[in-house]
This record gives C-alpha cells, sequence and structure tokens, in this order.
C-alpha cells in the first residue's frame, strides 16, 4: 500500500516499517568483507613473523651444533693451533702418551707437509715413510702426515659449512663469531718469509685437493685465495725458495714467474 505521501509502508508484523533497498543492504556487507580481509591479513603478516622468528632459532640451533662438533674435533684443535702459531710444541698423535712433550712445528715443517704430493717425486698418490731417501725418492715423514690430518679435518669442516651456507641452513652472517678470525688470519699479508711460504703452500693445498667450498666460503667473508687472486700470488713472491713457489703454481695451473731481480735459490722441492 501507500500512504498519502507516496511512501511505501508494509504493515507485517502489526506495524508498518520502511521497506531497504539493495544498495543499502550491500554497504555494511562490504564493511564486514573490509573488516574480514583486514583481519586475515593481519593474521598472515603475525603468521609470517612468527614462522621467522622459529626459523631463524632453528638455524642457529643447527648452526650451534655444527661448530659444536667442528671445535671438539681433535685434529680440528690441532690445525688451529697450527695456523696461530709459527713455532710451537704440539703433540699431533692423538692417541700418544699426555705425558709426552710432543713435536716442536714450524713453518718449515708445516710447508713441507703441505706440499701437494705430486711434487714429491715417488708416486702419484700420497705415501708415508720415515722421512729418509729411499732410492733418491722422498715421502712424508709421520708427523708431516699427521698434519696432512689435522689440515684435512679442518677443511673438511668448513667444507660442509660452506654447503650448510650455500642451501641457506646457515647465514654467513651468523658464521662469523665461529670462523672469521681463523679465515681473516689465513688470509691476512705477512712480511714474514716463512709464514708467507706455509701460507702459499696452504692455499695450493685447498685449490690442488679440490676444497672448492672452502674457497667459496673465504670469498663470502671477503678473503680471496684461489690461484688467481693477487694474494695468492704476494705469498708466492715472498717465498725465499722461488723453484718451489713456482712448482706450487703448477699443481693449480697456475703460471707464475718470479719478479725480475727476486734471486731463486736453487733448493730441493
Amino acid at each position: 500500500m501507500r500512504d498519502d505521501g507516496g511512501t511505501a509502508t508494509n504493515f507485517a508484523y502489526g506495524g508498518p516499517t520502511m521497506m531497504l533497498s539493495a544498495g543499502t543492504l550491500e554497504i555494511p556487507q562490504f564493511v564486514i568483507s573490509v573488516c574480514g580481509l583486514g583481519l586475515s591479513v593481519v593474521a598472515g603478516i603475525v603468521a609470517l613473523r612468527s614462522f621467522r622468528r622459529a626459523e631463524k632459532w632453528k638455524k642457529a640451533e643447527f648452526l650451534a651444533a655444527e661448530m659444536k662438533l667442528f671445535f671438539e674435533n681433535d685434529l680440528v684443535r690441532m690445525a688451529l693451533s697450527l695456523i696461530d702459531w709459527g713455532t710451537r710444541r704440539i703433540q699431533l698423535d692423538p692417541i700418544a702418551d699426555p705425558s709426552k712433550p710432543g713435536v716442536i712445528v714450524t713453518r718449515e715443517m708445516q710447508l713441507s707437509a703441505l706440499r701437494p704430493h705430486v711434487l714429491l717425486n715417488l708416486s702419484e698418490s700420497d705415501s708415508v715413510m720415515d722421512g729418509e731417501s729411499i732410492a733418491g725418492k722422498r715421502a712424508f715423514t709421520p708427523d708431516e702426515a699427521r698434519i696432512r690430518d689435522c689440515y684435512d679435518a679442518f677443511l673438511d669442516g668448513l667444507e660442509r659449512v660452506a654447503n650448510c651456507a650455500k642451501t641457506n641452513l646457515i647465514e654467513i652472517s651468523a658464521l662469523r663469531p665461529y670462523v672469521g678470525y681463523w679465515i681473516t688470519d689465513i688470509h691476512a699479508p705477512t712480511k714474514s718469509k716463512a709464514d708467507a711460504a706455509y701460507t702459499a703452500a696452504l692455499l695450493t693445498y685447498i685449490k690442488f685437493y679440490g676444497f672448492e667450498g672452502v674457497l667459496w666460503l673465504f670469498s663470502e667473508f671477503g678473503c680471496q685465495i684461489d690461484p688467481s687472486s693477487n694474494a695468492y700470488a704476494e705469498f708466492l713472491s715472498q717465498m725465499d725458495n722461488q723453484n718451489l713457489a713456482v712448482a706450487l703454481a703448477r699443481t693449480v695451473d697456475l703460471s707464475y714467474t718470479p719478479s725480475r731481480g727476486h734471486e731463486s735459490q736453487q733448493v730441493a722441492l
């Protein structure tokens, strides 16, 4: 019905009510939808932040566990001492009597131990003998072989860490407090010819035996140590024995020529 004013009136339920248009009904529904969407977005943001916090915590736990295993390895601990000291008495044999004094390890001994085995002029495989010349051929001494074992453990650990970092299981920034000191120490320039020769041998060892993850990890720390780097060339140039420097470079397919005026000593490799 229509009243005198022309307004539509509904007398249902005993009294007149105003009829709502479709547009009037859509407004509160739209507000409700927007509010629901907003709440969903907020809930999503909260969930994402919680997930990221949990993921970060899990990464931290994983890294702590990995580093615990790494630094608890006796061979790794010895390798860190070898890196840190130019000359030090170290018990290289982990099963030896602790009361024994150990061996005085020098940079020269480490240089000899870290040469690629192809420079031994013995065979194409690593060999261990008593260190004396046998029919004009030389092998690694037992102490040199143990030094190599220490560095293998150290580099294997860094290789594993590098692979974890590449797959985003570990953040490089989180790794710095654990191994940053050792990485920068190895890469650091030196005025000592003995330290430079040892470092050149170590960097050669890393490349020759295929520790590519270690090379990548060093580069992530801003320390380039591959054979094409300036650091590697500088360590080679500081060596007293330039014949050995040339031989080390050749094992990693690098053509190295001693600088003019640098005396090349004729010393057995």
